[in-house]
């Protein structure tokens, strides 16, 4: 099992880490959106909703919703490819 690394907020940064952001989109118009739900009571209703408003406003194209299989473990590897290759963007919520 390969460990994962653990941010300490109370400690030292490590500066020599790329915290380069991704290029952001200059307009949301056509553009498809992903929306990740992490599978908890009322995450998929908010995502939803936020969807439609998009659309609505920002004239986004298509939104296509994720959701994870268990909200207690990380987005699987594929699922986190597939996002990056059919959307443009992505947006996550907790529900509850």
């Amino acid at each position: 099992m390969e460990l994962e690394s653990i941010l300490d907020p109370t400690g030292a940064a490590d500066l020599s880490a790329d915290t380069t952001l991704a290029p952001r989109l200059t307009t949301l118009r056509g553009a498809t959106l992903g929306l990740l739900d992490n599978g908890k009571p009322n995450g998929a209703a908010l995502l939803t909703e936020l969807g439609n408003v998009l659309k609505e406003r920002y004239a986004v194209r298509d939104v296509l919703m994720f959701t994870k299989p268990y909200f207690g473990t990380p987005v699987e590897p594929t699922q986190t490819q597939r996002i990056f290759e059919e959307c443009d963007f992505a947006i996550t919520a907790i529900g509850d």
